[in-house]
């Protein structure tokens, strides 16, 4: 099976679900990720916004290769907490079950040592694996709370399920200040998601292959390990090029203008490299998405 070409791409709940698909149909994207409706949480929404997401997934001829569960992690020490992650969880498969996709998003609850609390850890987890095997759902770890590699490897390998996956974020590995290539080798075999971005030491979100995270290298050894999964373009250039900073007076106003000068510094950088011989033209966001896909497009020759 060839690498699936998916994203969230609402702009971090910022955007409708209209604008969202209209913004999926312009650069070709089949396959949408979910996790907002209309600014709103999947969990929140009503029987009414499911079949109107329903009918315009199915005018746009638009699949949903996964949602987002949006759970926070809770404290491990709590079965309150635990037992109300659970109930969200199982309403979320249920939502899963209507938009016809078996991926959900999940994030690893609160510890403070894997190897010392793994029974603590294996019963919070197992009614979430066992459940979503019995729908027939795989769970895809997002890496959170600066869990390095190493703990997730020992968690695959201690609860020895094979419904659970992993969701390979470079960038997160990079905040974490891990090798991005060493987490690869670590979770290679249990990645079925991958997040395409980049990003320098300074959290400043970069063209793939131009931040520190490795990217490319590590693209090579997906296609040397045949990877088939999701490939999800999401970044975060909206939020730190385009979205105007809040406006501030007095004694903020100097901030204000600082960030409004670094936006538009980072935005003539990315015109200078998508628009090398255009010296006039301004990056828009949608272009940045276009040569994203099309890098994506030539690493993985889809």
């Amino acid at each position: 099976m060839k690498q699936i070409l998916t994203g969230f791409l609402d702009q971090e709940g910022s955007i409708s679900f209209s604008e969202q698909l209209k913004l999926a149909q312009k650069h070709h994207i089949d396959h949408i990720a979910l996790r907002y409706y209309n600014q709103k949480p999947l969990i929140e929404i009503s029987e009414k916004e499911i079949k109107e997401m329903q009918n315009d997934l199915k005018d746009a001829k638009m699949r949903v290769s996964m949602i987002d569960t949006l759970t926070k992690g809770y404290d491990i020490n709590s079965d309150a907490k635990q037992k109300e992650a659970l109930d969200e969880f199982k309403y979320m498969v249920k939502i899963a079950d209507k938009f016809k996709t078996n991926y959900l998003i999940l994030r690893l609850p609160k510890f403070n040592d894997v190897m010392k609390e793994f029974d603590l850890i294996k019963k919070c987890m197992h009614p979430f694996i066992d459940f979503a095997n019995k729908k027939g759902k795989k769970i895809l770890l997002m890496p959170d709370q600066g869990y390095k590699a190493n703990t997730y490897a020992y968690l695959f390998k201690k609860l020895k399920s094979n419904n659970l996956y992993f969701l390979f974020d470079p960038v997160y590995f990079l905040d974490i200040h891990e090798s991005s290539t060493t987490a690869y080798r670590l979770l290679k075999k249990k990645i079925e998601a991958f997040a395409c971005h980049d990003q320098d030491h300074q959290s400043i979100p970069k063209l793939i292959g131009y931040g520190k995270t490795d990217i490319v290298s590590i693209f090579k050894k997906l296609i040397r390990d045949n990877f088939s999964g999701f490939l999800l373009i999401d970044n975060k250039f909206y939020k730190a090029v385009f979205e105007e900073p809040e406006k501030k007076e007095g004694f903020f106003k100097k901030m204000f203008s600082n960030a409004k000068k670094k936006k538009e510094a980072q935005k003539d950088e990315l015109s200078k490299k998508i628009f090398p011989n255009e010296e006039t033209k301004n990056v828009t966001y949608d272009d940045i998405l276009d040569n994203q896909i099309k890098v994506l497009h030539i690493i993985f020759k889809k």
